[in-house]
């Protein structure tokens, strides 16, 4: 009897992590950051993107929207182009995602269920692995996604003007983080359109103000994008590898792939964690009062696969990348419980939240390993370049740290603007871009210019492109053994020259 009152008054640390998830969140979150700073001063492909583009502000950057560079470039202001400044601004966002999938998961259900539409975004890699690995737009977006399902929820279930400032905001912020944010957006309005009680509350009073909002967020890069169509787009539409000449089960397999491939693990938590429940209705068929909610996440998913099928079947697309289903997708969970809400009875699923915690702890030690794996492989990578020493090695060498450093691809130039912040960066590799690189240095004299390459990613020809343009004289090269490799290691080895002012 004393057992039975002793186990009932127990603390359930289950029941905590509900209760008060933002203070686990603000300590994960804290983690990451830390073991970030702490790993590597190097930087990967899209942070390097980030510290390279951050450097002025501008309407726009290339292929991407701009919304991550702005704030990346607020960030660099008050911290510099740093490591700090990468990992703030990325976990932040991670943690603002984790937030609004919250609050959608609390229009409709309990402090459990909430969580666990939160924490479904952790078992999908593509946001809880490759964002903490190397991700920038995808998880904007994937916030943004989140936060605009909160607000058409919120406002499904109190109408209200606020409501639609909210949903034209984060419609507008969700089209400057990735322009395949229009099929969501469309999708969701035409699901809303097929039930009555939401059709109804999306154009209640003061429906105008979602879509002025939007558009009026919207427009400034809006405008920029209308006179360089071709530079957004063309890098999207050549990943999708549209071909008329390839099988529609290429592009059928490769769909498939992608979707598993997001949804593949959080699935696998599911079958193992409720197993037979999942085909129980119970005598609770729907949430009650919200009998609008399942038809609305059941069509918006419908449509999406109708659309995503025809990308293969009728535009003949071939190649699909898991971090485009990512925020199509990523409402999956909420669908989940509101279609089964017998899953959120007491005691059910405490291995879903036991796989959640377990995997946040596994993806937290694979980012603080990265460097040793490539010691373990014998393949460095950006994380395993000695960037303080080399930056200390230049500055022997009579390097001032000023000036335009060019180097041969975008993460040698960033890496070493972030121990330079008095200069300006860029990466150019070959050719055309090469040849742009080396005009606009030029157009910058007074500081000087330092060119660089490094042997772990050759660039074959660089250097005679460089002397096209610039007198031939000899180049230095500097050798030092990379970080978390073995003593046996190849040597990281640069060629550099540094023509002063």
């Amino acid at each position: 009897m004393a057992s039975n009152s002793s186990t009932s008054i127990r603390p359930d640390w289950q029941q905590a992590l509900y209760a008060k998830p933002w203070i686990w969140l603000a300590l994960l979150i804290c983690a990451h950051i830390v073991s970030r700073i702490s790993i590597s001063a190097g930087m990967k492909w899209d942070e390097s993107e980030q510290i390279l583009w951050a450097q002025q502000l501008q309407l726009g950057y290339g292929p991407q929207p701009p919304l991550y560079t702005w704030m990346q470039w607020a960030a660099c202001q008050i911290l510099g182009p740093s490591v700090l400044a990468l990992a703030l601004l990325k976990h932040l966002l991670i943690a603002l995602t984790y937030c609004l999938a919250w609050l959608a998961g609390r229009q409709l259900l309990g402090q459990k269920g909430a969580w666990w539409v939160a924490a479904g975004l952790l078992l999908m890699p593509p946001f809880g692995w490759d964002s903490l690995r190397d991700q920038t737009h995808t998880v904007m977006v994937t916030a943004m996604t989140m936060g605009l399902w909160w607000a058409v929820l919120r406002q499904v279930q109190r109408p209200q003007a606020i409501n639609f400032v909210l949903i034209g905001l984060f419609c507008g912020l969700g089209m400057l983080s990735k322009y395949s944010y229009a099929m969501l957006i469309g999708a969701l309005f035409l699901a809303s359109m097929t039930v009555t009680q939401v059709r109804r509350a999306i154009f209640a009073r003061g429906w105008w103000l979602a879509p002025l909002v939007g558009l009026l967020v919207f427009a400034p890069h809006g405008f920029w994008l209308a006179s360089h169509w071709g530079m957004a787009t063309t890098e999207t539409v050549q990943k999708m590898s549209i071909s008329t000449e390839a099988s529609h089960l290429k592009g059928l397999g490769n769909l498939l792939k992608a979707l598993l491939a997001t949804l593949g693990l959080w699935l696998i938590a599911v079958l193992l964690s409720y197993r037979s429940r999942l085909w129980r209705t119970g005598s609770n068929a729907s949430l009650p009062a919200q009998v609008w909610a399942w038809p609305l996440l059941r069509n918006y998913l419908l449509i999406i696969a109708i659309c995503l099928l025809a990308m293969v079947l009728a535009a003949d697309v071939t190649d699909f990348k898991q971090r485009w289903m990512l925020p199509l997708t990523a409402i999956a969970p909420l669908a989940l419980y509101v279609w089964r809400p017998t899953l959120l009875e007491q005691g059910v699923g405490r291995m879903f939240t036991t796989f959640v915690v377990v995997f946040a702890l596994i993806f937290l030690i694979m980012a603080t390993l990265r460097p040793w794996q490539g010691g373990r492989k014998n393949d460095p990578d950006e994380l395993n370049h000695p960037v303080k020493a080399l930056a200390q090695e230049l500055r022997k060498a009579g390097y001032d740290g000023k000036g335009v450093i060019v180097g041969s691809d975008h993460m040698i130039a960033a890496m070493l603007h972030s121990q330079f912040p008095q200069t300006y960066a860029l990466g150019c590799s070959d050719g055309a871009q090469l040849r742009q690189c080396l005009s606009q240095a030029d157009a910058d004299t007074a500081g000087g210019l330092l060119l660089i390459t490094r042997a772990d990613k050759p660039v074959e020809g660089w250097w005679t492109g460089i002397f096209t343009t610039q007198t031939k004289t000899a180049v230095q090269t500097l050798s030092m053994p990379f970080e978390k490799m073995p003593a046996s290691a190849t040597p990281a080895q640069y060629q550099y020259l540094w023509i002063a002012p």
